[in-house]
């Protein structure tokens, strides 16, 4: 059933996708922190119902198994007590393990005993699941068997083998006895177990007025899941939100600070440089980020703690950068040049030598790069620059985004090098981050 089922959640999941995309381009012009919150949480709601595990964990035949786990520790639990209180008698059954038998019966008992935990705990959450809905539904209904159960076997067969729906039948009648029987016996236990579902629920509040409940991908024939797990699910979002703000990024934050406009992005690439090629590159935001601080750090006179804060400060914006270049470039078409941003681009030894002169072998060094690469190619799907190996596309960077500098030199001076390609670069992770809430509420994949 998991390739069939598999395919009812896909397709489910692509139509909460377009529903909540097109919530999201509908309230764009009046969108908030607290409304991008309720975005993550619509798509964790439908990853985390939709996942694999908990599908399977939710489905008749593993609460069946888990009743079986249950039966077969008891088995063994009642084996355990007769060699602890009656060991005459049990020493009277001859066993080719002679003495070993005790231990043999105490590593089955631990191995049992944990592998039963989360089966039997499955089983009891299914069964409580179940007794909300005995009452609305048939009892002839609860027999039907979903079409993905039997699907595939349907398409290898021409018709559904009855072994498969025995089985399926056998499991749900295991769980509409284990729900009718707590309505006798597990009264107290039901009590319990709701006493400490509501003091969790307490401990986190969810506004009463949101429901995201359709936002939960079920398979045919499942009632909605309870609001309580619902709850937990959500719970899990705003843990994370809490880390999120406890690890905020303070090197980004600081070098962002120097970012008023989005210059930086306008200024960082000239077209009074010559091309090397007469098509250039496609561009990405990494690129050049990486590119301004390879520059940046290889300019000399500068302290090293100045460099390392930089380099910290880039790294922790890339991490986002990425996402969101991955996300709005699903085609692949730019692939080699976003993996060109991670080329080591500063070759240069600048003791001994002016900024200027710095630029300026970094300048030659990367044409001469790119050069020797056109001249000695003759492949003609190399003349496509998307085509290009990575450190091909990063020299052409370099070459480019050097002579940018070099064409400005003297108004960069005025306020120190170092600390105009600061802005630079902060002002391009402005920008590029600005599409993060798109990138949420439009591009969410799964």
């Amino acid at each position: 059933m998991v390739p069939t089922y598999r395919s009812y959640i896909e397709s489910k999941y692509q139509e909460m996708h377009r529903i909540a995309s097109n919530e999201g381009r509908m309230e764009e012009a009046n969108f908030t922190v607290d409304k991008l919150r309720v975005v993550v949480k619509k798509y964790w709601l439908m990853a985390a119902t939709g996942s694999p595990g908990f599908v399977l964990a939710r489905s008749v035949t593993c609460t069946a198994s888990g009743l079986i786990c249950v039966f077969t520790a008891f088995f063994l639990v009642e084996a355990h007590i007769q060699q602890l209180f009656w060991p005459g008698e049990f020493s009277k059954r001859t066993s080719t393990y002679k003495w070993s038998i005790k231990w043999i019966l105490a590593t089955q008992f631990v191995g049992v005993f944990v592998g039963t935990i989360a089966t039997a705990f499955k089983w009891f959450t299914a069964a409580c699941f179940k007794l909300s809905e005995l009452d609305s539904k048939s009892f002839k209904s609860e027999f039907k068997i979903e079409n993905y159960w039997i699907q595939r076997l349907v398409d290898w067969k021409e018709r559904p083998l009855p072994l498969q729906i025995l089985i399926v039948s056998v499991s749900k009648l295991v769980l509409v006895i284990s729900a009718s029987s707590f309505h006798l016996i597990g009264w107290l236990m039901i009590f319990v177990v709701n006493a400490s579902c509501n003091k969790k629920g307490s401990e986190s509040s969810i506004d009463s007025e949101l429901d995201l409940t359709r936002y939960v991908l079920l398979l045919e024939g499942e009632v909605q899941l309870p609001k309580k797990t619902v709850k937990n699910i959500w719970n899990e979002v705003d843990k994370l939100i809490r880390t999120g703000k406890s690890q905020q990024p303070k090197n980004l934050i600081k070098l962002q600070s120097k970012s008023n406009n989005f210059n930086g992005v306008r200024e960082f690439d000239s077209n009074h440089v010559p091309s090397l090629h007469s098509q250039e590159p496609s561009n990405c935001w990494s690129l050049p980020v990486v590119t301004l601080t390879c520059i940046a750090i290889a300019l000399p006179n500068i302290p090293s703690y100045r460099g390392n804060q930089l380099l910290r400060s880039v790294g922790e914006g890339l991490s986002s950068l990425k996402v969101i270049e991955k996300a709005l470039y699903r085609n692949g078409a730019l692939v080699n040049i976003r993996n060109a941003a991670d080329i080591d681009l500063c070759k240069s030894n600048a003791q001994g030598k002016t900024s200027k002169e710095t630029l300026e072998e970094l300048s030659n060094v990367a044409e001469m790069t790119v050069m020797q690469f056109l001249r000695y190619t003759n492949n003609l799907v190399m003349v496509n620059p998307l085509n290009w190996p990575d450190r091909i596309i990063a020299a052409n960077s370099m070459y480019r985004i050097s002579r940018t500098i070099l064409l400005a030199y003297d108004s960069y001076q005025r306020d120190g090098l170092f600390d105009h390609l600061s802005i630079m670069i902060a002002d391009i992770l402005a920008a590029r981050l600005t599409n993060l809430p798109d990138v949420i509420t439009v591009r969410k994949e799964k």
